[in-house]
Protein backbone atom coordinates (compact mmCIF):
# COMPACT_ATOMS: atom_id res chain seq x y z
CA UNK A 1 0.00 0.00 0.00
CA UNK A 2 0.91 3.63 -0.79
CA UNK A 3 1.26 6.05 1.97
CA UNK A 4 -1.08 8.16 0.37
CA UNK A 5 -3.96 5.86 1.08
CA UNK A 6 -2.25 4.66 4.36
CA UNK A 7 -2.48 8.52 5.92
CA UNK A 8 -6.21 9.49 5.21
CA UNK A 9 -7.06 5.27 6.25
CA UNK A 10 -5.56 6.57 9.62
CA UNK A 11 -6.34 10.02 10.49
CA UNK A 12 -10.12 10.23 9.25
CA UNK A 13 -11.05 7.37 12.06
CA UNK A 14 -8.64 9.84 14.43
CA UNK A 15 -11.04 12.69 13.44
CA UNK A 16 -14.11 10.64 13.23
CA UNK A 17 -13.56 9.64 17.02
CA UNK A 18 -12.41 13.38 17.97
CA UNK A 19 -15.41 14.95 16.36
CA UNK A 20 -17.78 12.02 18.38
CA UNK A 21 -15.99 12.72 21.52
CA UNK A 22 -16.36 16.92 21.31
CA UNK A 23 -19.92 16.14 20.63
CA UNK A 24 -20.22 13.83 23.63
CA UNK A 25 -18.42 16.10 25.59
CA UNK A 26 -20.43 19.33 24.87
CA UNK A 27 -24.02 17.96 25.40
CA UNK A 28 -22.70 16.59 28.87
CA UNK A 29 -21.41 19.84 29.56
CA UNK A 30 -24.27 21.51 29.36
CA UNK A 31 -25.90 23.28 32.24
CA UNK A 32 -29.30 23.62 33.32
CA UNK A 33 -29.39 26.81 33.86
CA UNK A 34 -28.72 27.21 29.50
CA UNK A 35 -32.09 25.66 29.26
CA UNK A 36 -34.68 28.29 27.79
CA UNK A 37 -37.01 29.21 30.59
CA UNK A 38 -40.52 28.73 29.83
CA UNK A 39 -41.91 32.11 29.08
CA UNK A 40 -44.94 33.61 31.44
CA UNK A 41 -46.66 34.58 28.22
CA UNK A 42 -46.39 31.36 26.57
CA UNK A 43 -48.11 29.54 29.12
CA UNK A 44 -51.08 32.40 28.97
CA UNK A 45 -50.97 32.14 24.85
CA UNK A 46 -51.47 28.41 25.48
CA UNK A 47 -54.23 28.39 28.00
CA UNK A 48 -56.08 31.18 25.49
CA UNK A 49 -55.86 28.87 22.82
CA UNK A 50 -58.38 27.08 24.28
CA UNK A 51 -61.24 29.53 24.75
CA UNK A 52 -63.88 28.73 22.17
CA UNK A 53 -63.96 31.22 18.97
CA UNK A 54 -67.11 32.28 18.93
CA UNK A 55 -67.78 33.53 21.78
CA UNK A 56 -64.19 34.71 22.75
CA UNK A 57 -61.40 36.16 20.21
CA UNK A 58 -58.06 36.73 21.19
CA UNK A 59 -55.24 38.82 20.46
CA UNK A 60 -51.77 37.20 21.02
CA UNK A 61 -48.74 38.02 22.55
CA UNK A 62 -49.09 42.01 21.71
CA UNK A 63 -45.45 42.15 22.39
CA UNK A 64 -45.25 45.50 24.00
CA UNK A 65 -47.44 47.17 21.37
CA UNK A 66 -49.36 48.08 24.77
CA UNK A 67 -46.99 48.52 27.40
CA UNK A 68 -47.49 46.01 29.85
CA UNK A 69 -50.20 44.21 27.94
CA UNK A 70 -49.53 40.84 26.81
CA UNK A 71 -52.72 39.43 25.06
CA UNK A 72 -56.49 41.31 24.58
CA UNK A 73 -59.42 38.86 25.12
CA UNK A 74 -62.71 40.29 23.39
CA UNK A 75 -66.00 38.76 24.21
CA UNK A 76 -69.66 39.24 24.99
CA UNK A 77 -68.71 40.91 28.57
CA UNK A 78 -66.22 43.33 27.03
CA UNK A 79 -62.43 43.87 26.34
CA UNK A 80 -60.40 42.18 28.60
CA UNK A 81 -56.37 43.20 28.99
CA UNK A 82 -54.14 40.96 30.19
CA UNK A 83 -50.78 40.62 31.57
CA UNK A 84 -48.89 37.31 32.89
CA UNK A 85 -46.85 37.05 36.49
CA UNK A 86 -45.24 34.04 36.87
CA UNK A 87 -45.73 33.85 40.63
CA UNK A 88 -48.28 32.82 43.07
CA UNK A 89 -51.32 34.43 43.23
CA UNK A 90 -51.70 37.19 45.99
CA UNK A 91 -54.36 37.65 48.39
CA UNK A 92 -56.65 40.24 47.59
CA UNK A 93 -57.49 41.67 50.69
CA UNK A 94 -53.89 41.29 51.62
CA UNK A 95 -53.15 43.71 48.25
CA UNK A 96 -55.59 46.19 49.07
CA UNK A 97 -54.04 46.42 52.73
CA UNK A 98 -50.54 46.99 51.43
CA UNK A 99 -51.27 48.88 47.90
CA UNK A 100 -54.22 50.58 48.74
CA UNK A 101 -57.63 51.04 46.86
CA UNK A 102 -56.40 54.21 45.06
CA UNK A 103 -53.27 53.01 44.16
CA UNK A 104 -54.79 49.44 42.61
CA UNK A 105 -57.37 51.41 40.91
CA UNK A 106 -54.78 53.64 39.17
CA UNK A 107 -52.39 51.06 38.12
CA UNK A 108 -54.92 48.81 36.41
CA UNK A 109 -56.39 52.47 34.72
CA UNK A 110 -53.00 52.85 33.51
CA UNK A 111 -52.41 49.67 32.46
CA UNK A 112 -55.19 49.71 30.26
CA UNK A 113 -54.30 53.10 28.73
CA UNK A 114 -52.37 52.08 25.53
CA UNK A 115 -55.09 49.77 24.56
CA UNK A 116 -58.03 52.26 25.34
CA UNK A 117 -56.52 54.96 23.34
CA UNK A 118 -56.70 51.77 20.63
CA UNK A 119 -60.16 51.42 21.12
CA UNK A 120 -61.40 54.94 20.78
CA UNK A 121 -61.44 53.89 16.98
CA UNK A 122 -64.12 51.55 17.43
CA UNK A 123 -66.04 53.47 19.99
CA UNK A 124 -65.00 51.06 23.04
CA UNK A 125 -62.85 50.94 25.82
CA UNK A 126 -61.34 48.06 28.11
CA UNK A 127 -63.04 47.66 31.39
CA UNK A 128 -61.15 44.75 32.86
CA UNK A 129 -57.39 43.96 33.64
CA UNK A 130 -56.87 40.39 34.27
CA UNK A 131 -53.38 39.68 35.83
CA UNK A 132 -53.13 35.75 35.22
CA UNK A 133 -50.79 34.39 38.01
CA UNK A 134 -49.31 30.86 37.13
CA UNK A 135 -47.85 29.82 40.78
CA UNK A 136 -49.45 27.16 42.92
CA UNK A 137 -52.33 26.49 41.98
CA UNK A 138 -55.35 27.20 44.93
CA UNK A 139 -58.24 25.44 43.93
CA UNK A 140 -59.93 25.97 47.66
CA UNK A 141 -60.39 29.99 45.66
CA UNK A 142 -62.68 31.26 42.46
CA UNK A 143 -60.82 31.32 39.42
CA UNK A 144 -60.60 34.88 39.06
CA UNK A 145 -60.67 37.24 42.01
CA UNK A 146 -61.75 41.08 41.64
CA UNK A 147 -59.16 43.19 43.63
CA UNK A 148 -61.00 46.87 42.11
CA UNK A 149 -63.22 47.71 39.97
CA UNK A 150 -61.96 47.01 36.71
CA UNK A 151 -58.75 44.41 38.03
CA UNK A 152 -58.98 41.00 38.63
CA UNK A 153 -56.21 38.36 39.35
CA UNK A 154 -56.57 35.18 37.80
CA UNK A 155 -55.27 31.53 38.08
CA UNK A 156 -53.69 30.66 34.90
CA UNK A 157 -54.35 26.99 35.32
CA UNK A 158 -58.19 27.68 35.42
CA UNK A 159 -58.28 30.95 33.14
CA UNK A 160 -60.82 29.05 30.82
CA UNK A 161 -62.95 28.31 34.00
CA UNK A 162 -62.96 32.27 34.94
CA UNK A 163 -63.96 33.63 30.83
CA UNK A 164 -66.52 30.62 30.87
CA UNK A 165 -67.81 32.32 34.00
CA UNK A 166 -67.43 35.74 32.95
CA UNK A 167 -69.38 35.16 29.74
CA UNK A 168 -72.22 33.18 31.85
CA UNK A 169 -72.66 36.21 33.82
CA UNK A 170 -73.27 38.08 31.08
CA UNK A 171 -75.80 35.79 29.21
CA UNK A 172 -78.83 37.39 29.56
CA UNK A 173 -77.63 40.94 29.23
CA UNK A 174 -75.80 40.34 25.88
CA UNK A 175 -73.25 42.98 25.95
CA UNK A 176 -71.57 42.59 22.61
CA UNK A 177 -72.61 40.67 19.85
CA UNK A 178 -70.75 38.87 17.69
CA UNK A 179 -70.08 40.72 15.03
CA UNK A 180 -69.24 44.10 17.47
CA UNK A 181 -66.51 41.26 19.40
CA UNK A 182 -64.87 40.81 15.84
CA UNK A 183 -64.88 44.61 14.77
CA UNK A 184 -62.76 45.31 18.47
CA UNK A 185 -60.95 42.49 17.67
CA UNK A 186 -59.92 43.41 14.41
CA UNK A 187 -59.13 47.14 15.31
CA UNK A 188 -56.78 45.46 17.79
CA UNK A 189 -55.24 43.19 15.48
CA UNK A 190 -54.81 46.25 13.18
CA UNK A 191 -53.77 48.72 15.65
CA UNK A 192 -50.76 46.87 17.01
CA UNK A 193 -49.51 46.57 13.24
CA UNK A 194 -50.50 43.39 12.70
CA UNK A 195 -51.80 42.40 9.06
CA UNK A 196 -55.14 42.98 8.66
CA UNK A 197 -56.84 39.58 8.86
CA UNK A 198 -59.51 39.47 7.06
CA UNK A 199 -59.45 41.52 4.17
Amino acid sequence: MSPGIIIPLIVLPIIIVGVFLWYRRSIADMASSEAKPVSGQRLTAEALHRVPSPPWRVVYEVGGALGEVDHVVVGPPGVIAVTTVLADRPDPATLISERGEPMLLSEAAISRGPLDELLRAVDASCEVSARVFWGTPAPGRPAGEDVVHGSVLVEGQRISEWLDAAAASTADVGLLDEARVDAIWRTVVTGIGRPDPRP
